[in-house]
């Protein structure tokens, strides 16, 4: 009597255990892997040692950083009362929290002390009767020193010896009807500065209103290398 099916049943066995044991040894792995993640907390938070002035606002959290588990370093803090010149240092970032291959530039937001302000242009608006060349408003002042614009006749309008004045730092326009003509003025944002991380930890402030009393920030550095 032929064996043949004993033989394949006996295939059929080994081949069966074979895939119990590959599964029991996924299985394991799987508990190993997950017990590894469910490991992972970030790093301690380290306090940053303040510089120039600047010293941590009571009632929020203070300036410290730590590292994250993507392979980011979080940094965050509210500070006041420090030096806001362009380049002041406000901290040194311990060896392993900043990149050493490439600097790292970010927002920060000024909670007190700076604001929306008006800052003078160079344009303002002059209307009044049509002049000996034909010359009618509106017009706008250029940068170059001529008026440009007008309806009519000679189109560029430019200043003679003592035709115009500077007060306080501005350039003003009197109209052919004899009324001083205010310069324009820009709305300037001082709530938003700039923070820089340099390859070496070095912290620093740019672009920050002189009248900034207190900043805020938070971001998460990038670490990689290449």
């Amino acid at each position: 009597m032929s064996t043949f099916p004993n033989r394949l049943a006996d295939r059929a066995a080994i081949t069966i255990a074979k895939t119990a044991r590959l599964v029991n040894t996924a299985h394991q792995r799987l508990n190993v892997i997950g017990s590894q993640v469910a490991s992972l907390t970030p790093g301690s938070w380290e306090l940053l040692t303040l510089e120039n002035g600047w010293s941590n606002l009571s009632g929020y959290v203070p300036a410290q950083v730590r590292l994250q588990q993507g392979g980011l370093a979080y940094l965050i803090g509210h500070i006041t009362g420090g030096t806001t010149s362009n380049g002041t240092l406000i901290a040194v970032l311990g060896s392993g929290f900043y990149n050493t291959v490439h600097a790292h530039q970010f927002t920060a937001n000024v909670l007190a002390g700076a604001s929306a302000v008006s800052v003078s242009s160079t344009s303002g608006t002059i209307s009044g009767t049509t002049d000996s060349n034909g010359l009618s408003g509106p017009a706008t002042q250029g940068t170059s020193g001529e008026v440009n614009g007008g309806s009519a006749g000679n189109s560029d309008h430019t200043h003679s010896a003592g035709s115009y004045e500077v007060t306080s730092g501005q350039h003003v326009h009197t109209n052919l009807d004899g009324n001083q003509v205010p310069a324009t003025t820009t709305p300037v944002n001082y709530n938003t500065v700039t923070l820089n991380l340099d390859t070496s930890g070095n912290l620093t402030i740019q672009n920050c209103s002189s009248e900034a009393t207190q900043i805020s920030f938070s971001e998460h550095l990038p670490l990689v290398t290449s």
